[in-house]
């Protein structure tokens, strides 16, 4: 019977018509292109308004040309029963089935359309009816070879061969406010085409550009979301789309005839994807709207696991969502980060709200973070504190969600975290949010009894108001949270509030600084606090320096320099080094004094905080006076001003009326209207310009201080419990036992601390899998590797989402994050915990007596410590083990090493006539590898030595037999050779 059919579209006739022009994705419309050539399916994946069907419109359009059968359109939004796929399909295409199933007269009908040349199909919106898609795309590309398919999808297809390509929202205007800045974006470009569309009279303008590109920033550059609201120019200015979009998605309803339905509205585009997951999937988003950023997959975990969804199930439903384009993640160094759009956050949120689960998840969420901010607080004043200051910086935004909501629904909770996080405000140049935050805290009910919570927040409240030049008020509270330290017996509270009584009182000049920096400092000693004993010795200096006494100034500045570079970190030099260029600057050194302030901003620059770069400039400034040259010192009063206007910070009074006769000085110098363009210039050059500049100024760039130790910085002792040292060699032989060993050849066995992990420990093989990966492949692999090794069909985004939720699966299977670590564009073990590998060690140890007994080939030592090794063979690589194809290059190199290794001591044993010994050795050879002459041979010859000719003889008949039989082929000359001596009974 002659196949059904086809009438095959002439080339792009069957493309949805352009409505309107295509704006921005041209790179994309190439590079999809580009994987079209050398993939017969690609896919493209984007949450519901992302362009995707748009983009495969286009790109369509443009290799059109590639496909002489044609180009045709299948859209299956209409199709709701999976069964009727293979049918809708048949009928687009102009198939008639005639009673047979349409999926195998679909297939016959393209083998014959495709004759004259390829035919591409593209298939518009796969992911309700997903699985039928599958399988009828996985027929066709068995089946007929000249049919290529482009396919549209909330996830992939899944079928083998598939390119997932993802679709990227639209690449958005960067934080800048300039008309042409903005104007360049593809967001902007698409919301001003179709504004334009909407109303002839609309322009971008300086006017409302900032608008336009807040609103695209708030639409995350969905393009369906910015061509709904660029439909509404008519009745609503770009300033009111964006303050209304505050108020829910309902202003992006499109009254548009002949849209999609899906399409009508925001709502509705993402709804089409919401209702397409399962019970738990749809539960697991609508607690991911809780987080207000970025999250960890350890975040998630905790905020969206209860009765109703097992923790361990929550990895796996973040990445189906990633999978379905509903959940977006991102790469930080090794840890992914995950965030939902902001249109999809607010849909799935409002889920929440309607489920009634809303507080129970805020409360989870609260309560991770609570967590979190109480591991970070010890790490902020020791060297790991931009570590932690960083880390709480990315999750800024939860944070700042969770004092909110603790305000309302747990105050004594909240005095708690925004006490915790005092140095964290200070750290991060945060004053004022953290001011604010400090004394609302301190006015609730919560925060009135005198304990330690109260304490906590009265002392940073004093610490940010003492730098912002607030003397009196830091005083009052620090005065109370001494009080209450030594009430509670808290010492390590009573002495940093003195230290910071002192820099209160210091920097309006109050004698009384002094004594309390020096009742701090015996403690500091005591317990090997460099942070708070470098911050006593400066508030000394400085009241030293206040008094005249010089000498005593400057022992004290240069200790707490000493201090500061054993501390190990820059801006606490930088600050300790501009207190020793100050005095410098009293004694008349000012060649000295620029280079310790030079050295201050160089340490300031490496590790920022712009309130001590501003000052490390104002100091330079009166050196610049006292050298007599004004016009620079003008310059870098006003670089310093501005910097400090943009922070709303003030100068301390001590630091005013140093700076005031020389401000005075340089403009008589330089008259007021030469002074006021120089200050002027140093205002408007660029902070991080004018101290570069500043830094070329300053004379020479010898180190003021060297460090201790012979110039190697010592680390402060840790506030926290230590951790383990590393060894200094990754590969070196652990004295203490290894945290971790695997035994890899044979029955895979790990231990951790000396215990087996059990198997139960592994929620999935895969991510046993990758640690085996890469205790193979010791020198590490990038993730394109290891991509390749275990997902090659998928897409980028896809590996990325797959390898580190497997990563997270392995890391808390093994109880240590710290396990596999990512440097060099590489993810490796981290060998120096102490990591041992029997493979690691066979091949070492086997290789090493190998070549021993090369040298001396009758060393009973060199045998010892070869039989040593060949007892760590327990069986091949990961035998039993489910793996990939990556493991079996290796498992035959292993065995290779433990076959020559076998030859070598059966040689041993011979050459010593131990002939007994060598036939068990080469007996093994020979069952382990039935084809290995070499060991039959050998084991003809032992068997000879050893009185067991007729054995011999035997071993050699069904040998030849074996040879015959599985390869056709007859046994070597020599082997024959030996046969026939062994036969004459000839001597061998």
């Amino acid at each position: 019977m002659s196949p059904p059919a086809i009438r095959p579209a002439p080339p792009v006739a069957a493309l949805p018509p352009a409505l309107t022009s295509f704006v921005g994705r041209e790179r994309e419309v190439a590079a999809v292109a580009d994987v079209l050539a050398s993939a017969r399916l690609v896919t493209l994946t984007g949450a519901g308004g992302s362009g995707k069907t748009r983009l495969a419109t286009e790109v369509a359009r443009s290799v059109a040309g590639r496909f002489p059968a044609g180009v045709v359109w299948i859209e299956l939004a209409a199709i709701t029963d999976p069964a009727l796929v293979a049918g809708h399909i048949a009928t687009a295409l102009g198939v008639e089935a005639t009673g047979r199933p349409a999926a195998e007269a679909l297939r016959d009908a393209l083998r014959e359309a495709a004759r004259p040349g390829e035919l591409l199909i593209v298939l518009d919106n796969c992911e309700h009816v997903i699985d039928a898609c599958a399988a009828i795309v996985q027929g066709i590309l068995a089946a007929c070879e000249r049919v290529r398919l482009l396919a549209t999808s909330r996830e992939a297809l899944g079928v083998a061969g598939e390119r997932a390509w993802l679709v990227p929202v639209l690449s958005l205007p960067a934080h800048d406010d300039s008309l042409g800045a903005i104007a360049d974006s593809e967001a902007v470009r698409l919301f001003v085409e179709r504004a334009q569309a909407a109303s002839a009279t609309f322009r971008l303008t300086d006017a409302n550009a900032a608008a336009v590109a807040r609103l695209c920033r708030r639409l995350d550059g969905l393009p369906l979301a910015i061509e709904l609201a660029a439909a509404r120019v008519r009745a609503l200015t770009p300033e009111q789309m964006v303050a209304r979009l505050e108020d829910g998605l309902r202003v992006l309803a499109s009254t548009r005839r002949g849209a999609v339905p899906r399409h009508r509205t925001l709502r509705d585009a993402i709804e089409w994807s919401y209702h397409l997951l399962d019970d738990v999937e749809r539960l697991v988003l609508q607690r991911l709207s809780a987080f207000a950023g970025e999250f960890s997959l350890d975040a998630a975990e905790a905020v969206c696991a209860d009765d109703a969804v097992a923790a361990d199930e929550v990895l796996d439903l973040v990445a189906a969502l990633v999978d379905k384009s509903l959940v977006v993640v991102r790469d930080q160094v090794d840890e992914a980060r995950y965030h939902l759009l902001e249109t999809i956050r607010q849909y799935a949120g409002e889920q929440l709200e309607a489920s009634g689960d809303r507080d129970a998840t805020r409360e989870r969420h609260a309560h991770f973070y609570a967590s979190f901010i109480r591991q970070a607080e010890p790490h902020f004043i020791t060297p790991g504190r931009p570590r932690w200051v960083e880390r709480i910086q990315r999750e800024l935004d939860d944070v700042r969600l969770v004092l909110g909501w603790s305000r309302v629904q747990a105050p004594a909770l909240h005095v708690e975290l925004v006490g915790r996080l005092g140095w964290f405000w200070y750290s991060s140049g945060l004053w004022t949010e953290g001011r604010r935050w400090l004394e609302g805290a301190l006015s609730l009910p919560e925060a009135q009894s005198l304990d330690a919570r109260r304490a906590t927040a009265l002392f940073a409240a004093g610490v940010i108001s003492s730098l912002q030049g607030q003397g009196a008020v830091a005083r009052a509270w620090l005065d109370e949270t001494v009080t209450i330290a030594q009430a509670i017996g808290d010492r390590h509270l009573e002495a940093y509030a003195n230290n910071y009584l002192g820099v209160a009182l210091g920097q309006e000049g109050h004698a009384a600084a002094e004594a309390h920096a020096r009742a701090a400092l015996p403690w500091f000693e005591e317990v090997g606090d460099l942070y708070g004993k470098r911050l006593a010795l400066m508030v000394i200096a400085t009241m030293r320096l206040k008094e005249g006494d010089l000498a005593n100034a400057r022992m004290a500045a240069e200790e707490a320099v000493r201090v500061a570079y054993a501390y190990g970190l820059g801006r606490e030099l930088g600050i300790a080094l501009q207190v020793l260029g100050t005095v410098m600057m009293h004694q008349r050194e000012l060649d000295a004094a620029a280079r310790a302030l030079g050295e201050a901003l160089r340490a300031l620059r490496d590790d920022p905080q712009a309130f001590w770069l501003a000052r490390a400039l104002e100091l330079l400034g009166v050196i610049e006076c006292a050298r007599s040259r004004p016009l620079e010192a003008a310059r870098l009063f006003g670089a310093a001003e501005a910097r400090r206007e943009r922070m709303g910070a003030v100068m301390f009074r001590l630091d005013r009326e140093r700076l005031a006769p020389h401000v005075e000085a340089a403009r008589a110098a330089l008259g007021d209207d030469a002074f006021a363009e120089a200050w002027q210039a140093g205002r408007d050059l660029p902070f991080e310009q004018a101290v570069d500049v500043a830094i070329a100024d300053a004379a020479g760039a010898v180190s003021v201080a060297p460090p201790p130790t012979n110039g190697v910085a010592r680390r402060a002792p840790s506030m926290v419990s230590p951790s383990s040292s590393p060894a200094p060699n990754a590969h070196a032989e652990a004295t203490a036992p290894p945290v971790l060993r695997v035994h890899a050849l044979g029955p895979l066995e790990i231990e951790r601390d000396g215990v087996v992990v059990p198997h139960s420990a592994w929620k999935y093989a895969r991510p046993r899998e990758l640690f085996l990966f890469l205790l193979a492949h010791p020198e590490g692999r990038s993730r394109e590797q290891i991509g390749l090794a275990f997902w090659p069909d998928a897409s980028a985004a896809q590996v990325k989402n797959n390898f580190h939720v497997m990563l997270h699966h392995l890391r808390r299977a093994l109880g240590r994050a710290d396990l596999v670590v990512f440097e060099n564009d590489r993810y490796h073990v981290n060998w120096s915990l102490g990591v041992e590998l029997d493979v690691a060690r066979f091949e070492r140890e086997a290789t090493a007596a190998r070549r021993a007994l090369r040298t001396q080939p009758t060393s009973a030592e060199a045998a010892e410590r070869l039989r040593a090794s060949l007892a760590l063979y327990r069986g091949d690589f990961l035998v039993g083990e489910s793996a990939g194809d990556w493991h079996l290059e290796i498992r035959d190199q292993l065995r290779r090493v433990w076959v020559e290794s076998l030859l070598a001591l059966g040689t041993y044993y011979s050459t010593t006539e131990a002939f007994e010994e060598a036939v068990e050795v080469y007996r093994t050879v020979v069952r382990a590898d039935e084809l290995n002459e070499e060991a039959h041979r050998q084991l003809m010859t032992a068997l000879a030595r050893a009185g067991h000719r007729g054995e011999a003889l035997r071993l050699y008949d069904r040998f030849a037999e074996q040879l015959e039989s599985d390869l056709g082929a007859r046994p070597e000359r020599k082997t024959m050779l030996l046969y026939d001596q062994l036969k004459r009974a000839e001597t061998v």
